[in-house]
């Protein structure tokens, strides 16, 4: 994934995590690194609750913040010394609607397994679709991605907190990432680790993980993909 995703969205229902439904003051159209983001996690009592964190995982002994991350591959988080200690104990929902990929252009998209292409303003209009065709095929393009029913959808993420000293400290978190399903693969390599409804809060508890179980339930999962952008 690109590091722009969109929590564009007026409330968010988290009833399936015994949430009430919860107004979102200011939706945004694009979450960068840097920004406060929603997410939930457990708190001490492992009950989930709604909170912010600053996107860029900034680990307690982290002494250079140009070395906060945003993402972190779930086949090697667990191991790195970056993201093992939040893998085990503080894990996290991040909140989005969708998320921006940038990719080179795609031939033969269809609507199929899963997924549904759409054009935005930068489509093609011109006077020779044929060469306005051939001039997108060397253009960068930029999509993005979400559930075709424009629902929440929930990144798999990692949260830290770091004690700047005896009185301030603040949170951070990064998104997880996975190899890509094959209804994004014409698009992507990658995607964020995204979770269902009903496997939340296994992963907020800590669950034992396994990427083929993890990513099982995505398999008819509806995308949703918008190309909105051509350079």
């Amino acid at each position: 994934m690109c590091s722009r995703y969109s929590f564009n969205v007026s409330k968010v229902n988290l009833g399936f995590l015994g949430l009430k439904e919860t107004l979102v003051e200011k939706p945004v159209q694009q979450v960068t690194p840097g920004q406060q983001v929603w997410l939930v996690r457990n708190n001490d009592q492992g009950i989930p609750e709604l909170v912010q964190a600053k996107w860029g995982l900034a680990p307690s002994w982290l002494k250079d913040f140009s070395r906060v991350q945003i993402n972190a591959r779930v086949e090697t988080a667990p191991d790195m010394r970056m993201f093992s200690s939040a893998w085990s104990d503080r894990r996290c929902l991040i909140l989005a609607d969708s998320y921006y990929q940038w990719h080179m252009p795609i031939h033969g998209l269809k609507a199929s397994h899963g997924l549904k292409a759409s054009h935005g303003r930068n489509a093609s209009h011109g006077r020779n679709a044929s060469h306005g065709r051939n001039a997108s095929e060397n253009r960068r393009q930029l999509w993005q991605i979400g559930a075709r029913d424009h629902s929440l959808i929930l990144m798999a993420g990692l949260w830290e907190r770091y004690a700047v000293d005896s009185t301030l400290a603040f949170d951070s978190c990064a998104v997880l990432t996975m190899p890509v399903m094959p209804q994004l693969a014409p698009i992507a390599q990658r995607m964020p680790a995204l979770l269902t409804t009903g496997n939340a809060a296994n992963w907020l508890a800590g669950a034992p993980f396994d990427l083929d179980s993890f990513s099982a339930p995505l398999t008819g999962f509806a995308f949703q993909c918008q190309n909105i952008l051509k350079r």
